[in-house]
């Protein structure tokens, strides 16, 4: 099946759908990183580090966007909450298995929403922006796989998910756990 080719868009455009993806990205890590504290404070510290990371995006393209159109751009409306059902901190492993792939979910969309961007850019200026960003975007979704793949079949149904060592290399450089190994 072939895809169409995407519709070039300006830059202060790419850089408005841009903005304000990543600004619903960084509110949805802050939740799910609150949402997990009691939980697990290493899948929580993961969620608000790649809530850091989505802040460091945003000041990126908002320093690009100030560039490219040195007049203000509008502000996006703020994202509809009321609309996310929240379901309240992570009580039990299923509840904690059931949202990381609910944001493995929302991960490779916002990973989509880049390539789109990327493909759909004309301008030399934004292109390794653009590519760098999708570039991490889709290590988010690899990421939250390799979190997935760890903990949804390797674990005891009663043993909570936050008591298990992490995967190598996807947080280093993080704190362990209070009695983790240390791989």
């Amino acid at each position: 099946m072939s895809h169409p080719a995407p519709t070039a868009l300006l830059p202060q455009e790419l850089l408005a759908l841009a903005i304000d993806h990543e600004r619903q990205e960084l509110q949805r890590y802050r939740k799910l990183a609150f949402r997990f504290l009691t939980f697990g404070r290493g899948i929580s510290s993961l969620m608000a580090t790649l809530g850091i990371e989505c802040e460091a995006r945003l000041a990126e393209l908002q320093q690009t966007a100030r560039e490219i159109a040195p007049s203000p751009m509008p502000d996006p409306p703020a994202a509809d909450t009321t609309a996310i059902a929240d379901d309240g901190l992570i009580a039990d492993r299923w509840q904690a298995l059931r949202t990381l792939k609910r944001a493995m979910i929302r991960a490779e969309h916002a990973a989509r929403v880049f390539m789109h961007c990327q493909e759909s850019n004309l301008s030399p200026a934004l292109q390794s922006l653009l590519q760098g960003m999708a570039i991490q975007k889709r290590a988010e979704c690899h990421i939250l796989q390799e979190l997935i793949a760890a903990h949804d079949v390797e674990i005891a149904p009663d043993t909570p998910l936050a008591s298990h060592s992490w995967p190598r290399g996807w947080l280093a450089g993080a704190r362990h756990l209070r009695g983790m190994s240390a791989d």
